[in-house]
């Protein structure tokens, strides 16, 4: 859009509209400016809709009402607001003209604090159903302003905002935070401009030129300036102290009406400015993607971007993914299928371009994707940029279900440009970047590999960055089947990221993203608690939205635990009848939180203007995807971990020659702790001795857990058994010169899951010994016991598996070890400590 506003004017002769004449007059002139959009404040005559359609102009209609009181505290003001709205939007909806109708423009700040905002976005959601029901063919917004930026209004078909901001830093980190507001729609800044008076006219062209250039080069699907005229009526008072207009009263262009011209004819890239941007490798891994193929590939031979080249990888597909792909002028790579990590390196190994850029073969780029997609690495030292990735219209139902279900890729950000995830089906890295990690690791054969590179990059200090506008169109799966063995895949992926990188999960085995997951849906914004400071007493011109930990309490009945526990329930009932109602409960919950997640979901115009029929088996659809999503991903988690061991063979044969603990040293680190000293000559640094350790401990004993600086139990975490870990701190005495002696400390990590085992043995003696008539004491006790003994073994074994790990450490740092147990010997030359 490339809008300007138009009005609002002083009545005569009954309408709010100039005569007839002039409107020809202005629309021409907007024309010849590269004007297509014109934004009114009112419902408009006949008349000014048919000199827009002669003149090629889209129209956004403004609907007018009592707003600026408080409306909804008499049930017949608001009754009467929707039969206006409602007769306005019956006098032009069949108007060719008609783009969209904007159904309420920045409500005060106080009055929507006054109601609350939950019946402020109630009540316009009714007003957007009432429009739609009337012109569903048109669209429908509603116009925000930054008082009250933080209305959830994700029911719009776009997002209008109006920003008058001066100063350039400033309106650049609102937009993109109106972005992130905006998510999935396109953004349109429905107001923008400066006073002439005050400013000058020569100073209001060139805010206007640099302002237009950062809303479309950041992404802005339009703007509209305010205003087309200084001839400005409102509050029945013509306004003679203000000037926004790009022509004067009397319809002389000002220096703003050619400075708006000019920008309207090099949006939204200036072509000599991308002459010198860098070459960029467009990688497409694909397997068995016949069905999709061909429309990603068209749509890469329209970007539009000046140097770029495009490499097919097909791994190994069984279909006719190759013949389709050599019909392009592209680089086609065939291999054997050896997995999508190992075809994204195939990919970046191939390219001559210092950006490498990936997106899937089933997806469609917008034709400027790559050039929104690089531009950060213009602007930023960011190794890596990512967008986002949106369902096509033409997806079939199912499809449509499952991009409005739970578990796609979407991204995870730190703030409102800097990420700690973006998507594989959308991203792009440095060259140099991918060369100094190693690229991606081939372990991921299906998914993960994206969230391993993204971590990975970050550990070493560099940081990602997030780009709204670079679009792609992600094809969905369209059968359950389908979504099933895809949520499977990513469980899988999740179980190889957990064992690589411990220190990102939780106790529960759930991904701890510090960023967070912008996603439009209900799921996913139930996840977190929000904080909204609105100033004091709401004052505040830019609110601020602070997120809160998970909510744990909404999100409890869709947890893992939470179905473990429903399944024990429901076994229990064979035995206790009354553990049933129980079970009936605890699903119950379930599926609650299911149902209300897909009955605040969003349909697409088609669903949602359908029969009831229609949207009732979309919704249930939803609500079953969300149910077995969480077992799909379960089932691969499981999987994963049964798969063959990320342990390196010298990393067996080092755990597998490893003594184990004496049970005295096996006890004392059940209920104690062990401690190994080494006596230093060297004057070794601590992080040397912990990245051995760690590079060590990945090779022989993954998983492992890092300190990753929020905590100080300890500096490292490994495995000790299924429900334990051991965890080792670290620590270095001076004792004067190059002598240091660093202590080792190794202490076992008990959770909750630990005692629950300990806990369920001891219920299941005490049952079996009460069933035989006995008395159900000494079985409880027998059976802890049994458990308590088996895991002494465990810890005998790990136990010696930690510290033959330390004595390779101390060994390859030419260290002296001065601890005796049975896994690890005294030496007889090694030295005693000295007593200083």
């Amino acid at each position: 859009m490339r809008g300007v506003t138009y009005g609002t004017f002083e009545p005569r002769n009954g309408s709010d509209y100039p005569q007839p004449e002039r409107v020809a007059q202005d629309f021409a002139l907007m024309r010849e400016a590269g004007v297509n959009t014109v934004r009114i404040y009112t419902a408009p005559p006949a008349y000014l809709l048919d000199e827009a359609a002669r003149q090629g102009l889209r129209v956004i209609v403004g609907l007018a009402w009592m707003q600026h009181i408080c409306f909804l505290d008499d049930p017949k003001v608001a009754e009467q607001i929707r039969a206006q709205v409602k007769r306005d939007v019956q006098s032009c909806a069949d108007h060719p003209a008609v783009l969209a109708f904007a159904i309420g423009n920045e409500i005060p700040q106080q009055i929507v604090r006054w109601h609350g905002a939950k019946r402020i976005e109630k009540f316009l959601k009714r007003l957007y159903t009432d429009v739609k029901r009337i012109a569903p063919d048109k669209l429908v917004t509603y116009v925000n302003f930054p008082p009250t930026d933080y209305l959830d209004l994700s029911f719009l078909d776009f997002v209008c905002f109006n920003v008058f901001l001066h100063e350039e830093t400033s309106f650049k980190a609102y937009l993109a935070k109106l972005h992130n507001v905006a998510g999935n729609r396109p953004l349109v800044l429905t107001e923008l401009g400066m006073d002439s008076i005050r400013e000058g006219e020569d100073g209001q062209a060139s805010f206007l030129d640099w302002q237009l250039r950062e809303a479309y080069k950041d992404g802005a699907a339009g703007a509209c300036v305010f205003s087309w005229t200084d001839d400005w009526y409102r509050g029945g008072n013509q306004i003679s102290d203000w000037a926004f207009g790009m022509v004067d009263a009397e319809r002389k262009p000002k220096p703003a009406y050619h400075a708006v011209k000019s920008r309207f004819a090099r949006i939204p890239f200036e072509i000599e400015a991308q002459a010198g941007w860098p070459k960029v490798s467009v990688v497409i891994c694909a397997y068995n993607a016949a069905s999709t193929i061909e429309d990603n590939l068209e749509s890469l031979t329209r970007l539009n971007y000046p140097n770029y080249e495009v490499i097919v990888v097909n791994d190994g597909s069984k279909d006719a993914t190759p013949e389709i792909a050599a019909r392009y002028p592209f680089k086609l790579i065939s291999v054997p299928n050896g997995g999508l990590s190992a075809a994204r390196n195939l990919g970046w190994r191939a390219a001559t371009g210092e950006i490498v850029a990936y997106t899937d073969a089933d997806t469609r780029v917008d034709p400027d994707w790559l050039s929104y997609l690089v531009g950060p690495f213009l602007t930023t030292d960011a190794v890596g940029v990512g967008g986002p990735n949106v369902v096509p219209e033409d997806d079939g139902w199912v499809a449509q279900c499952v991009a409005r279900s739970p578990g796609g890729p979407t991204h995870i950000l730190f703030n409102d440009t800097v990420a700690e995830h973006i998507p594989g089906c959308n991203m792009a890295f440095r060259r140099r970047a991918l060369e100094e990690v190693g690229g991606f690791d081939p372990t991921y054969t299906k998914a993960g590999d994206d969230v391993d590179i993204c971590w990975r990059l970050q550990e070493r200090g560099w940081h990602l960055a997030f780009s709204p506008s670079a679009l792609v169109w992600h094809h969905h799966r369209n059968s359950v089947k389908a979504y099933w063995r895809q949520q499977v895949g990513y469980g899988e992926g999740e179980s190889f990221l957990e064992h690589r990188h411990q220190e990102r999960f939780n106790e529960r085995g759930q991904t701890r993203w510090q960023g967070r997951i912008y996603s439009h849906l209900p799921a996913y914004r139930s996840l977190f608690k929000s904080v909204i400071y609105h100033g004091r007493w709401g004052a505040a011109a830019f609110p601020s939205v602070y997120q809160g930990g998970v909510n744990s309490w909404s999100c409890l009945p869709q947890m893992l635990e939470w179905q473990t526990g429903t399944l024990i329930a429901l076994v229990s009932a064979i035995l206790l009848p009354k553990m049933l109602a129980v079970a009936g409960l605890m699903f119950a919950a379930t599926m609650w939180r299911c149902f209300a997640h897909a009955w605040e979901t969003r349909l697409d115009d088609a669903t949602a203007s359908g029969s009831l029929s229609i949207r009732m088996k979309s919704r249930l659809m939803i609500v079953w995807l969300h149910y077995i999503q969480l077992w799909a991903r379960f089932r691969g988690r499981v999987k994963g971990y049964f798969s063959p061991s990320s342990l390196t063979p010298e990393g067996r044969r080092l755990m597998d020659g490893a003594p184990g603990l004496s049970p005295g040293d096996a006890l004392r680190l059940l209920f104690y702790r062990l401690d190994a000293t080494y006596w230093d000559t060297r004057y070794t640094l601590i992080d040397s001795f912990l990245l051995s350790l760690k590079r060590i401990s990945e090779q022989a004993l993954a998983p492992v857990r890092c300190d990753d600086g929020w905590q100080q139990e300890y500096d490292m975490r490994v495995r000790a058994c299924r429900n334990c870990s051991l965890k080792i701190k670290l620590t270095a005495e001076d004792h004067g010169g190059m002598k240091r002696l660093f202590r080792a400390r190794i202490e076992l990590h008990k959770p909750w899951r630990f005692w629950a085992m300990i806990g369920a043995s001891a219920a299941l003696g005490g049952f079996l010994g009460h069933s035989f008539g006995h008395s159900w004491i000494a079985p409880a006790a027998l059976f802890a016991v049994l458990a308590l003994t088996l895991v002494i073994r465990q810890m005998s074994k790990y136990g010696g598996q930690t510290l033959t790990a330390l004595e390779v450490v101390a060994h390859e740092l030419k260290l002296y070890s001065l601890i005796k147990t049975q896994a690890v010997e005294h030496k007889e030359n090694e030295p005693v400590l000295e007593e200083n």
